[in-house]
């Protein structure tokens, strides 16, 4: 049982019977390798290698087919043959960064995962270069790069869900499921300022390492007041936009990174041509250097007749842009007929393999005033709000029958109780706070619903809203690890039994309780008691607690407490 501290008697509890799907991840043979640092190799500043096959004679060329037999790593496969440095040609120049071309072994439309490696003889391990470019007609691929490694050749990485995104708040450690399983980190670290420099600090908590690639994020958007100005001021002419493009260039070189993601949500619909222009001119300097530009953008909105995609230019935006995320779309009232109309929209626009879906472990909630999202533990807490309801004469006496409410799942009050809906694919209730609200949670479930637009519309991959080590979160990760391995989501509902209030008490009998609401008969004697609530959102159990106070029949009102209360309930 996983105890929350500072939350009164609101604890969790491990699991629940309710058909949670189990993996078991095998450890990697023969591999201390460093898998798949993604540093994109784009433009040329010395090319002057060039690959091709060799038909008769001796190879003449810097690089040759090698005769070693050798295999790729577990999890990854053999793209292009293997090649060695030919040393009979002299020494390759060391100051110069070099462009190299190989020939695929087979054609190819699908870029994803595909980096270089080189062959390390002493470890008889693969370590990443860069990754590997694939041309317009899915026959060669090419990167720049200082290296010159006597052995190479270029891999896929074999996920069939491609990209693996996972996003951190500043130093906030990656979730232990997380680990080998993503193949970009994005860490919230900078933010733009007036003058155009970026400002803040690499975060250090997660170590980057070969397994992935790491693009630090810099971001703006409403939730951090005096961004979006600062961005619009940027903007307001090339001249600052493109000191703003060095600024970032600057960074990246100085904190020696292999990219950047760029999150500048919120932007007014006016600012559309400055951001393409700017992403535009920051992807070019970037992919001459080498590196990797990733963005992340809101999803697009529906309007009556069309899909209104506001200040960002998807298809220009995907031209320049390595990777785009979507990031989540929050209404989980309308998110099934949203999304996928959204997501036809946007593969109209943008190769399919460069957009990726985001998805969240917070829950959200939607009241008359707007949305936001909660923990999973707080969700689950105004769930199991509890009060006791005494009669008119407001007294708690022994050998007395009272009720025991459930204040925000209670169905005699016309609320929903724990459901699963089947038009949003999650478990949510409903209950009355100032005018009315309805709580969605994420969760192993309703995570599988929205992992198979990802294989529907053959995008490029997935990213975790927030991939921290948080038990006050939604664990979607057992959704999300066969995913990784197969493509494929787990689509299933949670056991109906498992969603139904269960209650005890300390003493006294209980009758029925199903409903959001039990029958307590307290006990003979007088004393502290409590009743208990637990539910589950049909992976977890959460448990909340009232106590009271029984007296003497002749005594007066009880003293009744109720630590788990949300605001705007109380125990009577």
């Amino acid at each position: 049982m996983i105890q929350r501290g500072g939350r009164g008697q609101f604890t969790r509890n491990a699991r629940s019977a309710g058909g949670l799907y189990g993996s078991t991840r095998r450890p990697p043979s023969r591999r201390q390798l460093l898998l798949g640092a993604l540093g994109i190799g784009a433009l040329v500043l010395f090319g002057f290698l060039a690959f091709s096959w060799f038909t008769g004679g001796g190879c003449s060329k810097p690089y040759c087919p090698s005769n070693k037999d050798l295999k790729a790593p577990d999890g990854f496969a053999l793209v292009t043959k293997i090649y060695q440095l030919n040393k009979s040609q002299g020494a390759v120049p060391q100051d110069k960064q070099m462009t190299v071309q190989l020939p695929l072994l087979q054609p190819t439309t699908d870029g994803r995962n595909l980096n270089f490696y080189r062959y390390v003889a002493s470890s008889d391990t693969w370590e990443p270069i860069t990754t590997a470019l694939l041309d317009a007609q899915g026959k060669i691929v090419s990167a720049s790069f200082d290296d010159r490694p006597d052995i190479m050749a270029a891999m896929r990485r074999q996920s069939a869900a491609g990209q693996v995104v996972a996003y951190l708040q500043h130093n906030a450690p990656l979730n232990k499921d997380a680990v080998g399983q993503i193949t970009i980190l994005h860490t919230f670290d900078f933010k733009p300022a007036s003058d155009g420099t970026v400002t803040g600090e690499l975060s250090t908590t997660v170590k980057p390492d070969a397994s992935f690639a790491f693009y630090p994020v810099i971001s703006a958007s409403l939730a951090d007041r005096g961004s979006i100005p600062i961005v619009a001021g940027i903007f307001s002419n090339a001249q600052s936009r493109s000191n703003h493009v060095q600024q970032i260039v600057k960074k990246v070189n100085d904190l020696q990174l292999k990219g950047i993601d760029i999150a500048y949500l919120d932007l007014p619909a006016d600012q559309r041509t400055s951001f393409a222009l700017f992403i535009g001119e920051l992807a070019q300097t970037l992919h001459t250097q080498g590196k990797m530009l990733t963005v992340t953008v809101p999803c697009p909105l529906q309007a009556q007749d069309r899909i209104d995609d506001g200040a960002y230019d998807w298809a220009a935006l995907g031209a320049a842009a390595d990777v785009l995320e979507i990031a989540p779309y929050r209404d989980q009232s309308d998110y099934r007929s949203v999304v996928p109309a959204v997501l036809q929209y946007l593969t109209g626009l943008v190769n399919p393999n460069k957009l990726v879906l985001t998805v969240s472990p917070y829950a959200t909630e939607k009241a008359p005033d707007g949305i936001r999202t909660l923990a999973l533990t707080e969700a689950m807490s105004i769930a199991s709000s509890m009060a006791v309801r005494t009669g008119t004469d407001n007294k708690l006496t022994t050998n007395s029958n009272v009720d025991v409410v459930g204040v925000n799942i209670d169905k005699s009050e016309n609320l929903s109780g724990l459901i699963w809906q089947p038009q949003t694919a999650t478990v949510a209730f409903t209950y009355k706070l100032n005018g009315g609200r309805t709580v969605w949670l994420e969760n192993f479930f309703s995570i599988g619903f929205k992992l198979e637009f990802i294989s529907r519309f053959k995008l490029g991959g997935v990213a975790v809203e927030d991939a921290s080590q948080n038990d006050l979160l939604g664990d979607i990760w057992p959704a999300l690890t066969p995913f990784i391995a197969s493509g494929q989501p787990i689509l299933m509902q949670p056991n109906p039994a498992d969603l139904v209030p269960k209650w005890t008490a300390s003493k006294g009998t209980l009758d029925g309780g199903q409903r959001g609401s039990v029958k307590w008969t307290t006990p003979s004697d007088p004393g502290n008691y409590t009743v208990d609530l637990t539910l589950s959102d049909g992976v977890s159990l959460f448990q909340n607690e009232i106590s009271v106070n029984v007296q003497p029949k002749d005594n007066a009102a009880p003293r009744t407490t109720n630590p788990g209360s949300t605001p705007g309930t109380s125990a009577n």
